[in-house]
């Protein structure tokens, strides 16, 4: 799909009225090189050992309950947060998440902070805090050039164009999609401790 309409699509999702979206949201893709993570080894890796059962969850009950959402769409495993807790970005569970993989991580929060991450097999390629590319960092942030490019012709636009700039990078990357019916369905999820 063209990468436009990909923008418009979740520009579109941004609009649904949904007043979570706006409160936060942490959307993971992980795309490993052969095949595709299962959702038990994808929770293992987020807490680092044996993890809790996978339930399935509606939208509210994952919100109350501090549970993360799991689906696979295609070769990608998504991890779906829409609270304030963010686990996929802290450093080691990125290097955990990234074992024979590459990863696509959106978060954004209530308190404004926001940034989209690209790491691979163990490293942290690229950061962008609040989605400002003149802000990036990392061990390698021409590896998303490109993404940069996308993100820096809607820099001083409405906050909305330029998270749904970044939307359409996780799905353009990684075929990973959400749109307003996904968050109106029951699907697995795993309610994890806060991280200490």
């Amino acid at each position: 799909m063209e990468f436009q309409h990909l923008t418009e699509h979740y520009e579109g999702l941004l609009r649904s009225g949904s007043a979570w979206l706006g409160d936060g949201l942490a959307w993971t893709a992980v795309l490993p090189v052969d095949g595709s993570l299962p959702l038990e080894e994808t929770v293992s890796r987020l807490v680092d050992g044996e993890g809790p059962p996978l339930v399935e969850m509606d939208g509210e009950d994952a919100y109350e309950e501090g549970g993360v959402w799991l689906e696979q769409v295609g070769n990608a495993t998504m991890i779906v947060q829409t609270f304030g807790k963010n686990y996929v970005w802290d450093e080691e569970v990125l290097g955990r998440l990234t074992v024979n993989a590459r990863v696509w991580h959106l978060a954004w929060e209530i308190t404004g902070s926001s940034r989209l991450i690209y790491a691979a097999y163990g490293r942290v390629l690229a950061v962008v805090p609040h989605l400002e590319p003149v802000n990036v960092m990392g061990e390698d942030p021409a590896a998303i050039e490109a993404e940069l490019a996308a993100l820096a012709q809607v820099v001083d636009a409405p906050w909305l164009a330029s998270k749904a700039t970044a939307m359409a990078i996780v799905e353009a990357r990684t075929g990973a999609r959400l749109d307003v019916d996904w968050f109106e369905r029951p699907h697995p999820a795993a309610v994890i401790d806060e991280p200490e």
